[in-house]
């Protein structure tokens, strides 16, 4: 259903999108930013295969698309029909990424999202989940609204407590982790 050939990208490639072309992802994870009145990085969502993203879908400008991963997009045509399902979809994501933002205290803000990681874009093992997106400190804090510095301290700190191992190649949550918040994660 794409009006033409399949456009790759490498991690950290960044796509300037005009406010009529919609995207579909067809392989890899992108994220859609934009900025504040300060120009510090606004993350809108993240997305993977399957996805249909764009101006037209997020209604917000300027934005952006950022590779997380190495990535294929499809230009969808003009006329692409976005379906309730689709929108539906959207929404329910960029809620959920609401709601983590609004958490209170920095630690459970980010437990909440690595687990939300974790329900969307993980693996399950016996004993958790392995996370296959690779996010940096400084992605995630951006995304969840604190300094990089912070992300780091907290990690170490729920590393300790048993709750993820967010080291080198691997990125796990633990079940016990993904138990306390079940209820947030069933919306998502």
């Amino acid at each position: 259903m794409s009006s033409s050939q399949p456009c790759r990208f490498k991690r950290r490639d960044r796509i300037s999108i005009d406010t009529c072309t919609l995207w579909q992802v067809n392989a890899g994870l992108v994220r859609t930013i934009t900025w504040n009145e300060e120009g510090e990085v606004v993350p809108l969502g993240l997305w993977s295969p399957g996805n249909v993203i764009g101006v037209p879908i997020s209604q917000v400008e300027p934005c952006e698309l950022q590779c997380l991963s190495a990535v294929e997009l499809s230009r969808l045509p003009l006329d692409y029909p976005l379906t309730t399902d689709m929108l539906l979809k959207h929404t329910a994501q960029v809620n959920r990424l609401l709601q983590i933002m609004h958490c209170r205290q920095v630690q459970n803000r980010l437990l909440q999202f690595t687990c939300w990681l974790a329900e969307n874009f993980g693996q399950p093992t016996s004993h958790g989940r392995l996370i296959t997106v690779r996010l940096t400190h400084q992605e995630i804090a951006e995304t969840i609204g604190v300094s990089r510095v912070t992300i780091t301290r907290f990690i170490r700190q729920l590393e300790e407590a048993g709750l993820m191992r967010w080291s080198g190649q691997e990125r796990f949550i633990s079940n016990q982790a993904l138990k306390s918040h079940h209820r947030e994660l069933m919306i998502a």
